[in-house]
């Protein structure tokens, strides 16, 4: 198939391949390449030949697989694997680098010949991603071994590659099990924002969210240095160290974990006040490096004792022969003589590229069978490689035009199952391994004293690629791995605290006590309420007030204490509330109507018995102000935005305390009253009303400043309750707004403002009735003859008023003296002057007048008037009890 009938995307990589090749080939000519021997001499057989691409340099470097892969095409050529054929590589280096492995994919494998029969690449999960995205254009199968991207499991985009390498996703199940083994809650993980590991954190931070109790932070940095989210930027910024975390998840290339670690050891954040978790792929030795500021006795003290996961694809029993004919530990040992010949260090990728080079010659081994068993797909291959009419199709005749040959090969490599180093080797629906455990690896100090990478346990995988537990190796334990102890995961231990228990006892003392005033009050009331004074005094009004102090008192047990759990004290954040609100009401409900009583009388002189404040109005107004309590709190409760609950917040009445080998840090935390929108607003309506209550009583209380009742003076009292209540009400107000987080001193001011105001209505209520009683208790002096009402700015008037008394007085006991003597005259003329004694009666009668109006103007100017319309209305009162 003609390059010009290929998909639009597919020329656009070329067109894009002939730009930078002049720019960049130069850059390749006297590249390291190492090649392998060409096929040994005198080998007549037709060699096929494999496209490699490793990348010798880059963010990561792969290079070290050479000797794997040698081995492997050195022992398949010996087998004789391929019948009639010699398998050989050729080999390319990607850089790691986008355009480069563009570059070198369409120079050294898409238009060099011979054609590749398969592609193993490209060195990088970079360059593995851009080749997997255009290889199957070129009808090319390809197979990396040294990435383990996430990224290429969609088939859709990468429609003929497979991986020996599993996914770092699986990584997530080693850290679920990590995390549950060490009892660590608490990870903060530091990722290069590129595919592979962004990725990877993403499926960690998924698996883990769903577990409760776990958290799991994280901070990213983009692979540019010097910008505000470079490595350096957030180091420096404190963003990484400056968390609360202590375990780390490094999830980057190993020259940015060497300036993480390197910065942790000049920020003094080493074992055992920290831990880090870094990709167990790195090569041996990878942190002597001298790309960082840090020697290599430092970079190991950063690094002693943290941990690394690497991918397992299989469990390896060691001296079972694979595949290959090799068993583990003979390759291992053939291995390491040709990378010490290569001086070529160790790498993780070896193992899997070995069985990489090994999954092809078994595909090509079953497609060899099929060409020669199967004529009919020889036919077709042949024809899809545009032999003549009746050719024989061989292997070597494939070219980059047969589709038929790519899905024979795709579909061995599909259903490949086989033995190699790593195990069983096999592919899933996405072509990608799963992995049959995960090692966990620690660095620490071996005995001679150089730090090493040491096995210490594995995470068995199911065939979906879940947990099956932590298990330790032999001679490996919780001891000696942390020797010092477990690290602490950097949680902040929160301890829930509620209200001092001394504070408590006392405050519960106190309720108590007003609660047993309270019913004494009411048996006093009870036991006296036909006595004259007592029954003048509103007993069932007493009773309403000494009950709404009861509440008072009552919502001092939940207003003094604190429960450690959300439910309950959820319960009785919206208990105390109610008893409060109601009880506040229902106690200064009875002040504020009898002290409009004394001002409506004082401003009616002569009042009518039928506009009187009667008891039953006072009831209602009681009943009105508590009505207006339970509507606000009901459309609180009603509404979930703004019903109460228990929010946990740090107390700020304790400081935190760090304590222990590893600082561990322990901050106390309590609960409070709020709801989701609205608390403080609604608690502002609700103290604002009883606030305007309180105003109401004040001006009341100030219009009847001056008012002195001999016999019944209930007024000053009620003014004094008025005035105390207002203070402690505007107290609880302003501690309200102020100490909300302060539970303990939030309590006590709570709890002493009502009780200081239910307190001070009961006893200045009925303390003056029991001292009355006790000078009085038959009511006899209650309305002495003459009942004195007076007004302080009446007094000079009455002094006045006296002494013109007494002069009408004397006058009228002048006028009486004369008219006695005209009568007496009268009597001894009655016969004979009687004109005289009428004249005299008139004079008499005239007398009688001045007396009267004698009468009048004292009556006019005398607050005995007052007095009488005082008595008439007790009298009135007096009935009206009784009934």
């Amino acid at each position: 198939m003609p390059l010009s009938v290929l998909c639009p995307r597919f020329i656009s990589l070329c067109l894009l391949a002939f730009t930078l090749t002049d720019s960049i080939s130069s850059d390749l000519q006297g590249q390291d390449h190492i090649y392998p021997s060409t096929v040994a001499p005198g080998d007549t057989r037709t060699p096929l030949t494999l496209g490699l691409m490793l990348s010798f340099s880059g963010d990561y470097v792969t290079k070290n697989a050479i000797p794997g892969i040698q081995l492997a095409v050195d022992t398949i050529n010996g087998a004789g694997v391929l019948p009639g054929y010699a398998l050989k590589y050729s080999l390319t280096d990607s850089k790691c680098d986008q355009t480069v492995t563009l570059t070198q994919f369409f120079e050294d494998i898409a238009w060099s010949r011979p054609s590749k029969v398969g592609f193993i690449g490209g060195g990088c999960e970079n360059a593995t991603i851009e080749t997997a995205k255009i290889s199957y254009f070129f009808n090319l199968t390809q197979l990396s071994c040294d990435s383990s991207t996430p990224e290429a499991e969609d088939r859709t985009r990468f429609k003929r590659y497979f991986q020996t390498l599993p996914n770092d996703v699986y990584l997530s199940q080693a850290f679920l099990q990590i995390l549950n083994t060490f009892n660590w809650t608490k990870l903060h993980t530091i990722e290069l924002e590129y595919g592979l590991f962004v990725q990877t954190v993403d499926r960690l931070i998924s698996s883990v969210s769903t577990i409760p109790g776990y958290n799991i932070t994280s901070s990213s940095f983009s692979g540019t240095y010097h910008t505000t989210n470079s490595l350096s930027s957030i180091i420096l910024k404190g963003t990484v160290f400056g968390t609360e975390s202590r375990i780390f998840y490094l999830a980057m290339y190993v020259n940015d974990t060497l300036r993480v670690l390197c910065e942790a050891y000049h920020q003094n954040k080493v074992y055992p006040l920290y831990v880090f978790i870094t990709l167990g792929w790195y090569t041996d030795g990878w942190w002597d490096s001298s790309t960082v500021n840090c020697t290599r006795h430092q970079m190991e003290i950063a690094l002693n004792r943290s941990l690394a996961i690497t991918l397992d694809p299989q469990i390896k029993d060691t001296n079972m022969t694979t595949s290959s004919g090799l068993s583990y530990n003979q390759y291992k040992a053939l291995r390491n003589s040709r990378a010490a010949a290569l001086n070529l260090s160790s790498s993780q990728d070896e193992e899997t590229c070995f069985d990489a080079v090994w999954a092809y010659a078994v595909a090509l081994n079953q497609t060899i069978q099929d060409l020669r068993a199967d004529p009919a797909f020889n036919r077709l291959a042949a024809a899809a490689s545009h032999l003549p009419p009746n050719s024989i199709f061989y292997l070597e005749n494939f070219t980059y035009a047969n589709t038929v040959i790519l899905e024979r090969m795709y579909q061995h490599l599909s259903n490949l199952s086989f033995i190699g180093v790593t195990g069983n080797v096999s592919f899933g629906p996405n072509g990608i391994r799963v992995p049959a455990q995960i090692r966990i690896q620690q660095y620490r100090y071996n005995s001679s004293g150089k730090l090493q990478k040491f096995d210490i346990a594995s995470v068995p995988l199911d065939h979906n690629g879940l947990s099956q537990g932590f298990n330790f190796l032999p001679g490996e334990s919780l001891d000696t791995t942390w020797p010092a102890g477990v690290p602490h995961d950097g949680t902040i231990v929160k301890k829930t605290i509620g209200i001092e228990l001394p504070l408590t006892v006392v405050l519960y003392v106190l309720a108590m006590a007003g609660i047993i005033l309270a019913i004494s009050c009411v048996v006093f009331v009870a036991v006296y309420r036909n006595r004259k004074f007592i029954h003048l005094t509103s007993p069932n009004i007493n009773y309403i007030t000494c009950g709404g102090c009861m509440v008072l008192y009552t919502s001092i047990f939940f207003l003094a204490i604190q429960s450690t759990d959300e439910t309950i004290t959820t319960a009785i954040c919206n208990v105390r509330i109610w008893l409060w609100a109601i009880g506040y009401s229902v106690a200064f409900g009875p002040v504020l109507g009898k002290m409009y009583r004394v001002y409506y009388i004082f401003n009616n002189p002569k009042p009518n018995k039928k506009r009187v404040v009667k008891d039953w109005m006072i009831g209602v107004l009681i009943s009105v102000l508590a009505s207006i309590d339970v509507i606000i709190l009901v459309i609180v409760t009603a509404v979930p935005e703004l019903r109460t609950t228990a929010v946990l917040k740090q107390s700020t009445e304790y400081p935190q305390i760090v304590s222990g080998a590893f600082h561990d840090t322990t901050i106390n935390c309590i609960f409070i009253c709020d709801s989701q929108k609205g608390y403080t607003i609604w608690h502002g309506v609700l103290f604002g009303y009883k606030g305007l209550i309180q105003v109401v009583a004040i001006l009341l209380a100030f219009g009847t400043r001056k008012v002195k009742v001999k016999g019944l003076d209930d007024s000053k009292y009620i003014a004094a309750i008025i005035y105390v209540t207002s203070i402690c009400l505007v107290v609880v107000i302003i501690s309200f707004a102020t100490l909300r987080d302060k539970v303990n001193t939030l309590a006590a001011i709570y709890s002493l403002g009502f009780w200081c105001a239910a307190t001070i209505i009961l006893l200045l209520v009925f303390i003056p009735k029991v001292y009355v009683l006790y000078k009085d208790p038959l009511g006899e002096k209650i309305f002495p003859a003459t009942v004195v009402v007076q007004t302080e700015s009446d007094h000079g008037k009455v002094l006045k008023l006296e002494r013109r008394i007494q002069e009408l007085q004397q006058q009228l006991a002048q006028e009486h003296q004369v008219c006695e003597e005209m009568r007496q005259l009268c009597s001894q003329a009655n016969s004979t002057e009687a004109i005289v004694c009428e004249e005299m009666r008139q004079l008499c009668s005239q007398a009688n007048s001045t007396e009267a109006i004698v009468h009048c103007e004292t009556s006019e100017h005398n607050p005995d008037s007052q007095s009488n319309a005082v008595h008439s209305y007790t009298q009135h009162s007096d009935r009206e009890t009784a009934m």
